[in-house]
């Protein structure tokens, strides 16, 4: 797999970016650290991200832990960014797979974020792929998750600050996302894809219009339950 792939789908004149990349070198306002529920940061994603910014990520960290106590999975929270030039990290702990409703746990957490992005006018974000690496949460799942909570969200919005989300992944996981993610862009034939040059040993670059997918309906009830 090249490290250099990447895919880009629009939703109007808003972009999403699947490619392969370390998420410290995100072009993005804001990164998201995929953590456990004590804030700890000890896993290979989080350590790299807290030894990149300092002690001041660990701090905040363990200063919101005191004060509300270990966070529940798919709980979103947020601290400075430290040394790196990112405006914050938002902090996930995604759910352990086999607990149950990972799916919905994650488009939970991923709608949050994207939430908080929007009330901080904060207009691009990075994510990892919540709970692969870590907790066990099938690649596919979480390609479903995320395509949900996107689409849902901007459809939604005729304006939106968030203008740019980056899904930063490993080499293993990007074919296994970018065809999850195609199959659900064109389900039904609803999408067709365009500009998709001939593929080559330098890149695998394409993109897909979003603008005219059916997003699937949410109620008022549940969306405003996640927001709480």
């Amino acid at each position: 797999m090249n490290n250099n792939k990447s895919m880009q789908f629009l939703y109007g004149d808003r972009e999403l970016l699947l490619t392969v990349c370390d998420i410290l070198a995100a072009d993005a306002s804001v990164v998201v650290n995929s953590t456990d529920r004590d804030l700890r940061h000890d896993n290979k994603l989080s350590a790299s991200i807290v030894s990149a910014a300092g002690n001041e990520i660990q701090a905040e960290s363990q200063q919101l832990i005191q004060q509300y106590g270990r966070i529940d999975a798919g709980m979103v929270v947020y601290t400075t960014a430290g040394e790196l030039d990112y405006e914050a990290v938002l902090h996930i702990a995604p759910p352990q797979y086999g607990e149950g409703e990972e799916q919905a746990i994650l488009e939970r957490s991923i709608s949050r974020s994207l939430l908080i992005c929007e009330t901080n006018a904060w207009s691009s974000i990075a994510f990892p792929a919540l709970g692969v690496s870590f907790n066990g949460i099938p690649v596919e799942l979480c390609a479903q998750a995320f395509f949900r909570s996107i689409t849902s969200f901007w459809d939604a919005r005729l304006q939106s600050d968030v203008e740019k989300i980056m899904l930063c992944l490993t080499a293993k996981q990007f074919d296994a996302f970018f065809h999850a993610f195609r199959n659900d862009a064109i389900e039904g034939e609803e999408v067709v894809e365009q500009n998709q040059p001939q593929e080559d040993e330098e890149s695998q670059v394409g993109y897909i219009d979003l603008k005219d997918i059916e997003a699937e309906s949410q109620d008022d009830d549940e969306m405003n339950e996640w927001f709480k």
